[in-house]
Parts: C-alpha cells; sequence; structure tokens
C-alpha cells in the first residue's frame, strides 16, 4: 500500500492552523481561580503614608483618606479625584474635633464624614464636629442616602444597628449567624463584618472573620435577599490558617483570629462589588459568584499589598495599607 506524504504547503497550513489555535485559547477569559498579578502604578496621598486607615469617596468624586496613628495624631484628609490638593480637616490633636483611635468612616451625600472613633462622630467637610452619639463596641459604619446610618461592630443578635442623624436607633438589620462549638465571644467575633451600601442604597454585609467566607445583601429596607459565598484557591488557604489560628485558641476567654476578607467595595461603573482578602482583591457578580480576581502588588513589583481599604471606579483600584499608605492601580478592563 502506497502511503502519500502532505506536501510542505500542507503542513505549513496544519502548523499556521495550530498556532492560530492556541492563540484563540489564551485569549480566553480566565477562571475565577485565575489569579492575575497586579502592579500598583503609583503612590497616591502621600502626606498620609503613615497608618492609613481607609479610603473613601465623597461628593464630587473627592477622596477622603482617614490614619490612626499617636504621632502624628490620627486624622482625616480630603483630596480631589487625581489624589493631589490635599487638606486636612481633623488631626491637629485638639478638642472636641480630635480623632482618638478611629476605625473606620462613611460619607453622606452632602460630603460630611461619618466617623468611628470610639463613638459616632459626624463632621462636616470642613472639620466642624455636627454631632455625635455612642453605639454598642462600634467598629464599621455605612450611610444611606436618606440620612440613615449604619454601625456594625461586635454583634450579639443583629449584625447591623441603624440610626437616624440625631443618634436615635432605629429597627436593626441581619441576624447573626450561630457558630456550632464556639463560644460566645467567638460567635460575636465571626460575625464582625464590615459595610458596604451601593447606588441604590442596597446593603452588602461583607463578614470579616467567619471561617465559611460570606457576604450577605440587604434591601435599604433590611430584608436579606442574598448570601453569597465566594470561592477561589488563594481564599482556600486564608481559610486554612484561619481554622489553625481558631483551633489554637477557641478555650481561650478573649476572641481573636486571622481575618478571611479585609475590605469591601463596590463599583457603580460595573455594578459589582469588590473584595479584598488580603493582597487578593475579588470582583463579584450580581449572583456572588466570582468574575475575576488579583494579587496587588506594590510597584516595585514586591512585596504584596494587604488591602484594608478599598476604593473601585471607572478608572482604577485604591488600595490602602496601614503599613504602606494608600496605592492607584489601572483597572483592567
Amino acid at each position: 500500500m502506497k502511503h502519500e506524504t502532505a506536501s510542505p504547503y500542507v503542513r505549513c497550513l496544519c502548523g499556521i492552523a495550530c498556532l492560530v489555535c492556541i492563540l484563540l485559547l489564551s485569549a480566553l477569559p480566565a477562571t475565577s481561580d485565575a489569579q492575575v498579578a497586579l502592579r500598583a502604578d503609583k503612590q497616591i496621598l502621600l502626606e498620609t503614608a503613615r497608618g492609613t486607615q481607609t479610603i473613601k469617596s465623597g461628593p464630587g468624586n473627592k477622596l477622603y483618606v482617614l490614619t490612626r496613628s499617636v504621632k502624628p495624631p490620627s486624622s482625616l484628609w480630603i483630596a480631589d479625584y487625581s489624589g493631589s490638593s490635599m487638606r486636612m480637616i481633623l488631626g491637629d490633636g485638639s478638642e472636641p474635633t480630635n480623632l482618638r483611635s478611629p476605625r473606620d468612616f462613611a460619607v453622606d451625600r452632602d460630603g460630611n464624614a461619618i466617623v468611628v472613633d470610639g463613638s459616632i462622630k459626624i463632621f462636616s467637610s470642613d472639620g466642624k464636629l455636627l454631632s455625635s452619639f455612642p453605639a454598642d463596641r462600634p467598629l464599621f459604619v455605612g450611610a444611606l442616602s436618606d440620612g440613615r446610618i449604619l454601625v456594625s461592630g461586635l454583634p450579639k443578635e443583629s449584625l447591623i444597628s441603624v440610626y437616624d442623624r440625631r443618634g436615635n436607633l432605629l429597627p436593626h438589620i441581619g441576624e447573626t449567624i450561630k457558630v456550632d462549638g464556639a463560644s460566645a465571644a467567638f460567635n460575636a467575633f465571626f460575625n464582625i463584618g464590615t459595610v458596604v451600601v451601593d447606588d441604590d442604597d442596597n446593603i452588602y454585609y461583607v463578614f470579616l472573620y467567619l471561617l465559611t467566607p460570606a457576604v450577605r445583601k440587604y434591601t435599604p429596607e433590611g430584608k436579606l435577599v442574598a448570601e453569597w459565598h465566594p470561592e477561589s484557591a488563594n481564599l482556600d488557604k486564608a481559610i486554612e490558617q484561619a481554622k489553625k489560628t481558631y483551633e489554637a485558641k477557641k478555650d481561650q476567654e478573649s476572641a481573636g483570629g486571622n481575618p478571611i476578607f479585609t475590605a469591601g467595595a463596590f463599583d457603580a461603573e460595573t455594578k459589582t462589588l469588590w473584595v479584598a482578602a488580603g493582597p487578593q482583591i475579588m470582583q463579584l457578580d450580581s449572583s456572588g459568584k466570582t468574575i475575576r480576581n488579583f494579587e496587588l502588588l506594590l510597584p516595585a513589583g514586591y512585596p504584596p499589598l494587604r488591602a484594608e481599604g478599598l476604593l473601585v471606579d471607572r478608572d482604577f483600584i485604591r488600595a490602602a495599607t496601614p503599613l504602606h499608605g494608600t496605592f492607584e492601580f489601572f483597572k483592567p478592563h
């Protein structure tokens, strides 16, 4: 039987076809577990490079950044969208507008800063103390467009305490999760979460320490509409470490441990929620599925940047860390 050998021309066409297939496959979207390294373009808000807690946006695309330190004193700053023209509105150490040990803040529709600092303090954009009121062990805060203030901390029966602007307590939002075998102290610890509010006043509660990663979505009226459980191979590593820490500490009287998530932000341009797990950030779609995830790196490419403050918009991802300050990343499209 005679065997025919393909001509060099045919072999060349086959080779080209294989190369095209490889290029097409490489251009397909990555899966949710395919983490991409994202290097910071530059550091911004240089005046607040020490003890940066978090970064938020306000009316007119203003940037607000909060620092927590002893010397220099804790401070709150406002800058334009580029991160320049900074001005400090709080932080000279004088009463009654000094900040003692601030943890978080939110910006309302009028540009006022609502700061968690032992109690809840509301400051105008020029640093004037407008009002303050006590809250039960507050840690994180959010603001709704109708003026209601959302406060989370070490929950007992509910996740979020709701106040009006005068500090009057309104109906709570969200039932806590009961963790089997955990003490009362650890149950409260596992339910600690940060509050994110989108443009439609939907409320996202990101559990920071829960060993099964979870995000809950509530309507502005407080109705639970979704509970998401983000997944990724890199998140599994954080869970494993947190479980080891819990096993070592679970018999102690005081609770503590490693966070799974460290920050959250809503991107109005894509209508998606972003959550940070240290140096990893994940973009979640409307059903809570991971669209893509990135590892944040400093401009030199190392080390990873652990995001404890996160702000995402049309053009940028901005991440803040107490150790290094605030960095700006071009948002991949």
